[in-house]
C-alpha cells in the first residue's frame, strides 16, 4: 500500500520509492512525448508572465540560504546535536544533485522552449524540440531543470529531518514548479526529470549516510514496508 508523500520522504521506504520512480518516469516520458510543445506553445502568451512568477522560479535560492542558516547554526553548542544530520543530509545531497544536474543536462542535450542566449535553438523561436546527446553548450541544457532538481532535492533533505513543516517544503516545491513553467522557462518534462533526481539525490545520500552510521543495522526506518 502505498505511503503518502510525508511519510514516504521521512522513511524512503523501498517498495514505495520504487513506485514514486517509476511513476515519476512515465510521467516525464508522457510529458515529452505528448504535452511539452503544446503545453509551452500555450504558456508563451501566458498574461501572468512577470516579475511574480520570475521570483517564484528562484525558490532554490531560498532553499540554498536556509542550508547555509543550518551549517552556520552549527557553531553554537546548543543547534549542533539536532541539525548536524541535517547539515550532513544537505551537504551530500547537494554534491550529488551537481553530479545529476551535470550529467543529465550533458546526457540528453535537449533544446528550450525559447531563445535565451546566443540566437540558441527552442521551440517557440525556431520550431525546433529535440535531444542532442553529448551535445556541448548552453543552448542544450534544458533537460532536466536544475532549478527545480535542486528545489526538490533540499526541500526533500528539510522534509526527511523536519516533516512537520512540510507544508513549507511542498510549497518550495509548487513555487519552482509554477515559476520554471509560467515563465517557459522549461518543458514539463524537464521540470518532471529536475524533480525525480532531485529525491534521488536525497534518497542516496539517506542510504549513503545511513550505511555509515554504527546503528544502521538496528534501525528499521520502514524499509520492509
Amino acid at each position: 500500500m502505498s505511503q503518502p508523500l510525508d511519510s514516504m520522504f521521512t522513511s524512503f521506504a523501498h517498495k514505495t520509492m520504487l513506485r514514486f520512480y517509476l511513476l515519476m518516469l512515465a510521467a516525464t516520458a508522457t510529458a515529452v512525448l505528448f504535452i511539452d510543445r503544446p503545453l509551452s506553445t500555450l504558456l508563451y502568451d501566458n498574461p501572468f508572465k512577470g516579475s511574480f512568477l520570475k521570483l517564484l522560479s528562484q525558490t532554490p535560492l531560498a532553499l540554498q540560504i536556509l542550508a547555509v542558516a543550518c551549517a552556520l547554526l552549527l557553531t553554537l553548542k546548543a543547534y549542533r546535536e539536532k541539525l548536524l544530520p541535517l547539515v550532513k543530509h544537505l551537504i551530500l545531497t547537494a554534491l550529488l544533485a551537481s553530479l545529476f544536474r551535470w550529467a543529465g543536462k550533458l546526457i540528453f542535450g535537449r533544446t528550450w522552449p525559447e531563445t535565451w542566449v546566443d540566437n540558441n535553438p527552442s521551440w517557440i523561436h525556431s520550431h525546433v524540440e529535440a535531444f542532442h546527446p553529448f551535445a556541448a553548450g548552453p543552448a542544450y541544457n534544458a533537460f532536466p531543470s536544475g532549478h527545480t532538481l535542486f528545489t526538490v532535492a533540499l526541500a526533500c533533505c528539510f522534509w526527511h529531518h523536519f516533516p512537520q513543516y512540510r507544508i513549507y517544503w511542498s510549497i518550495g516545491i509548487a513555487a519552482v514548479f509554477l515559476g520554471q513553467l509560467g515563465q517557459n522557462y522549461h518543458f514539463l518534462g524537464d521540470t518532471l526529470a529536475g524533480a525525480t533526481l532531485g529525491v534521488l539525490a536525497c534518497h542516496l545520500s539517506y542510504l549513503i549516510l545511513k550505511s555509515l552510521s554504527p546503528n544502521h543495522h538496528n534501525s528499521g526506518d520502514g524499509d520492509k514496508q
